[in-house]
């Protein structure tokens, strides 16, 4: 092709709106989430030996019902975006060399997928409280007879996703090895006595705001009206504080705004503009008492969201967010009225090591989540959660002294109190102890004495450990000679990305 030739063919591409030629690996795609059934001849014999051409249809649907049509697939650093009518979603894929797919993944798991490729995690010491249990899908072979069966994808619906963990060792001759898994459609489940409590804490800040709004009104005095009115705003503090405002979408930040413009709505009356207006005379003693008694409930509360004062000596670290390409809030943290932990470290026989302990969520992008954490107030499928699978970066450097994998993932809202660290890996940086928990099964990628660096992927986020739902468990605690998770006292820390203390419900973003 001569040089004319060259310039030209971008703009005859365009005249004739014949596509861009496609890589082995983007026309698989396009042919798997077109509008055609799906056939076997897109997938490679190894993958279909493993999952039924039936289950990758329903899959592929339910993806379809999501976003729509499928309008494009691009790659995108190292990965496929592809583009639907609602939406679009990361891909993780390969495939042989006649062009059909060995390996797909979708969601947050992509970037798991992508970060993890070509590398091989030691084995667990021995002494570790569970060992590791690696899920190896063989291109080449048979799978061994006491594979477990696969858990559920951490995507935000039934898709496909991998197997988090590599080959363990290297068997000669050296063979492709390629990884998938298929999640199953999740059933709908009871909700359960937290989830119930957490519904009915949200229509119990609710019924608290309607009756603010109603209270301006009545009033008989304009000086009762301004009294309302100043209290107003140590309200709507209050509740943007206090309430789960994690569990609702972000318009809810709004809500306790609404007594505000009730007050100044009810001047109307109060004053003599559309009316004869109110007397300014002694306001009745309902008035007076809910203005001192408002603003002195939301500075008692202030106090009590301050972290804990720990001793001159410990000067807080600064971390890393182990969390990266996204927007995350804190569900748990600062002092006991928005911490859970930091009120049970107060308490007689209180673990004191999680004094200043944090959990963190994501908050999903795009039209689908609009900023929520879950696809719902509380859903009962961890897929549903926008941070079940999220890669874990290492947020320091050292060493780490302990890295359990294999406890189960059990779902929101049940109780894990059996093993409250779960999954965990902690990491001693030589002058305090960092502990990330809840991981997800099998996806822990470092070894006891493995030394790390900040930024270093080392697991996924799962549910494995006490908490209600998905999320990333983190603290820090002092050192001890022979250092062990809980056996120090809580260590106050911050995050590089996020300025000032890390109280309950604030937002940060993290690029990747």
């Amino acid at each position: 092709m001569g040089t004319r030739d060259r310039l030209l063919a971008p703009l005859r591409r365009i005249v004739s709106q014949a596509p861009a030629p496609q890589d082995p690996t983007s026309r698989a795609l396009t042919e798997v989430f077109g509008p055609e059934p799906l056939t076997a001849a897109g997938f490679a014999p190894e993958l279909l030996a493993r999952v039924p051409l039936e289950r990758l249809q329903e899959t592929v649907d339910t993806l379809r019902e999501r976003h729509g049509e499928l309008r494009s697939v691009r790659p995108q650093r190292e990965l496929h975006q592809l583009a639907f009518t609602h939406g679009a979603e990361s891909v993780w894929a390969a495939t042989d060399p006649d062009g059909r797919l060995t390996t797909l993944v979708t969601g947050p798991g992509a970037l798991l997928a992508r970060d993890s490729a070509g590398t091989v995690p030691a084995p667990s010491p021995a002494g570790d409280d569970v060992r590791d249990r690696d899920h190896v899908y063989d291109a080449d072979a048979e799978p061994p007879a006491d594979l477990p069966t696969p858990d559920l994808a951490p995507d935000l619906a039934p898709d496909l996703a991998p197997d988090l963990a590599p080959e363990a060792e290297p068997t000669p001759p050296p063979v492709a090895t390629r990884l998938t898994r298929v999640s199953a459609t999740v059933p709908a489940l009871a909700p359960t006595p937290a989830a119930t409590m957490l519904r009915l804490t949200v229509l119990a800040y609710a019924a608290a705001t309607a009756v603010e709004l109603t209270i301006p009104y009545l009033t008989d005095t304009a000086t009762g009206w301004v009294l309302l009115l100043l209290q107003t705003p140590a309200f709507a503090w209050y509740v943007l504080r206090t309430a789960p405002a994690h569990g609702l979408p972000p318009w809810f930040r709004l809500l306790p705004l609404l007594p505000l413009a009730a007050a100044l709505l009810a001047g109307a009356r109060a004053l003599p503009l559309f009316g004869p207006g109110l007397r300014w005379t002694m306001p009745g003693l309902p008035e007076i008492a809910l203005a001192l008694a408002v603003p002195g409930l939301a500075g008692w509360t202030y106090r009590r969201c301050l972290p804990v004062r720990p001793s001159p000596s410990a000067h807080p670290l600064v971390l890393d967010s182990p969390l990266r390409g996204g927007r995350f809030t804190l569900t748990e943290g600062g002092g006991p009225a928005v911490n859970r932990y930091a009120q049970e470290s107060l308490l007689p026989g209180g673990g004191r090591s999680h004094r200043y302990a944090v959990d963190l969520v994501q908050l999903g992008a795009g039209e689908q989540w609009r900023g929520r954490r879950a696809l719902g107030l509380a859903p009962a499928s961890n897929e549903r959660y926008a941070i079940h699978g999220h890669p874990v970066l290492s947020p320091c450097d050292g060493v780490v002294v302990a890295a359990v994998d294999g406890l189960p993932d059990h779902g929101p809202f049940e109780s894990g109190a059996r093993h409250p660290e779960g999954n965990h890996i902690a990491i001693d940086t030589g002058r305090a102890l960092v502990v990330l928990s809840w991981l997800r099964q099998d996806s822990i990628r470092v070894r006891r004495g493995q030394h790390l660096t900040s930024g270093t992927l080392i697991a996924a986020v799962g549910n494995s450990g006490d908490g209600t739902e998905p999320a990333l468990h983190l603290r820090a605690e002092t050192r001890a000679s022979r250092p062990s998770p809980g056996t120090g006292a809580g260590l106050p820390f911050r995050l590089a990305e996020l300025r000032g203390d890390l109280l309950r419900g604030r937002r940060f973003n993290v690029p990747d």
